[in-house]
């Protein structure tokens, strides 16, 4: 990456950052004095506002990100859902960033229209609202209608926002390499990937031609939902820097907050739960950043209809991920610590534990300090967040995808609450969980799982053969003797042959999978049947006699 002293313009910026910073670091314009003496270069700022010390360090932060614009305050969004980085005060600090900005002008917008589709915005659009509905830090929001009648909301990029946007990225990137390279402390938390992360989430943002295919895969799940309706992208009137959706009906679900009638918000509550709960175990697609603003609800009959926007930031769970997170919550809320301890090994977040035992023993505390309550008093937001700030503490590896779950899940209890104070989220979560744990018990869930690994299973069973050769070929070229030792051969010698008896009957078994799956990507009528259903018949009867040579294995 290029370093920002390289690029025109971004010294201007940087000296700019500088001079915030500054302006809330210092307790006295004495201490700002000292250090100018030493580093000249301070005196090309601003003269610098001093700051009373009655300001905590965490509105300071807050602050500062304000005032530096669009980049710093996305960057302190990301910062509020990392409990790994930043201490809970600063969290809870930085959870009150609102990403709003000024609206830049309608002329402005005109021409960033006119640029993108090459046509006036009177000859895209019959009607086109002058005043902006919405207006955050990258874009702003617009109500049209289309010359067909059909009503829309229009979002336009801000003018020069990438370019923006990219410069202070880059001077992110130079202070994160700097503190990476001159404090060691920093170097378990990666500063350079952490920027870099962030940079790549925040271009992504930018395309939205991107947003305007996350919305089309959140309309696709849920297409036949009648809690749930997607707007839908109007993709002549899309391109990088305008995206343009089905206005949706309704009001923002903030709206309802202090609406005085408590069935109604009890049912807005389920309903929003229920649709992220969806997205996280049904889909494992969710949009990340759930937050009032993004979320709005019609009243249809009495009943409350979810309608979901804005989906730049979306996260993903691949199966095996979203049947972890699935696995790793029934874990939790049955308190076992040890198992819990078994499945973050086998996802791979845990190499090597310095004292495995403390490491049982913090999570320990924090199950008895979550769960000794009741289930609908439960902070699942604290407990992910506790849950994370353990894992740092024994230095164990923290997914991406976690995070952004946690993220989605912390705005989305946070509404619920403010609705109905009295839910039970883990009741709400629950059937989720018990439906992913009945579909692997499944035979339909093995053959899939057989299929995704099949190459795995050939090439060990090609190379079993080779390998098993080579040792023999490395005795005899070693002449290694062997002495044995044993009060009882002839136990010796029974417990040999079983051992040799159960070797071969995995590797019949073995051979059995393998020449069964090869059916089951087949499709030939035979004397005996379908080929692809005798490979079903195969693979149920290597699975049968593959547990009877466990269940062997076991009692020996």
């Amino acid at each position: 990456m290029l370093s920002f002293l390289e690029t025109p313009g971004d010294i201007k910026r940087f000296l700019e950052i500088m001079r915030v910073f500054l302006k809330y670091g210092w307790k006295s314009s004495k201490e700002l004095k000292k250090m100018k003496g030493k580093f000249p270069f301070l005196n090309k700022l601003e003269k610098t506002q001093e700051i009373g010390e009655e300001i905590s360090g965490p509105v300071k932060l807050k602050r500062i990100f304000e005032e530096l614009g669009p980049t710093f305050i996305k960057f302190g969004q990301m910062l509020s859902t990392r409990p790994d980085l930043i201490k809970e005060e600063y969290i809870i600090e930085l959870k009150k960033l609102q990403d709003e900005a000024p609206a830049f002008s309608y002329e402005e917008t005109e021409k960033i229209i006119k640029t993108e589709f090459g046509k006036n915005i009177k000859t895209i659009f019959k009607h086109f609202e002058k005043e902006p509905v919405a207006a955050a830090s990258i874009g702003q929001v617009y109500l049209a209608t289309l010359h067909n009648g059909r009503q829309v909301a229009v979002k336009v990029q801000r003018p020069n926002i990438l370019h923006i946007i990219q410069e202070d990225l880059r001077i992110m990137a130079f202070i994160a390499e700097l503190v990476e390279k001159n404090i060691k402390e920093t170097q378990y938390y990666n500063p350079t990937n952490i920027a870099e992360e962030f940079g790549e989430t925040i271009i992504k943002e930018l395309n939205y031609r991107r947003e305007a295919t996350n919305a089309e895969h959140f309309g696709i799940n849920f297409k036949n939902d009648p809690d749930v309706t997607i707007p839908k992208v109007y993709w002549d009137y899309t391109t990088l820097k305008v995206i343009t959706l089905e206005r949706v009906k309704g009001r923002k679900i903030s709206k309802f907050f202090n609406n005085k009638k408590k069935a109604l918000k009890k049912s807005i509550a389920d309903n929003f739960i229920n649709c992220f709960f969806k997205q996280i175990f049904s889909y494992g697609f969710f949009q990340a950043d759930p937050h009032p603003a993004n979320v709005f609800v019609y009243i249809h009959k009495n009943k409350p209809i979810i309608s979901l926007i804005d989906f730049g930031m979306v996260g993903r769970l691949m199966e095996d991920t979203r049947d972890n997170f699935a696995a790793m919550l029934v874990l939790m809320s049955e308190k076992n610590v040890k198992g819990l301890t078994k499945q973050l090994k086998a996802m791979g977040l845990i190499d090597r534990l310095d004292d495995e035992k403390k490491f049982m023993l913090d999570l320990a505390e924090i199950m008895d300090y979550f769960y000794d309550i009741s289930y609908e008093k439960i902070d699942f937001t604290g407990f992910g967040n506790a849950m994370i700030r353990t894992m740092v503490k024994h230095k164990v590896k923290i997914p991406q995808e976690y995070l952004l779950f946690l993220r989605g899940m912390s705005v989305a209890q946070n509404t619920v609450e403010i609705l109905d104070p009295s839910v039970d989220l883990m009741a709400k979560a629950e059937p989720y969980i018990r439906k992913i744990m009945e579909e692997k018990m499944k035979p339909g869930y093995l053959i899939r799982t057989f299929k995704d690994n099949y190459f795995e299973f050939d090439r060990l069973i090609k190379r079993l053969p080779e390998s098993l050769i080579n040792i023999f070929k490395k005795l005899e070229e070693e002449d290694i003797k062997v002495s044995i030792e044993a009060k009882n051969i002839d136990d010796l010698s029974k417990s040999l042959t079983k051992s040799s008896n159960t070797v071969s009957i995995s590797l019949i078994v073995a051979a059995l999978i393998l020449g069964s799956g090869m059916l089951l990507f087949t499709n030939i009528t035979t004397a005996l049947g379908n080929t692809s259903e005798l490979g079903a018949v195969g693979f149920v009867v290597a699975m049968v006699i593959g547990l009877l040579v466990v269940m062997r294995a076991l009692r020996a």
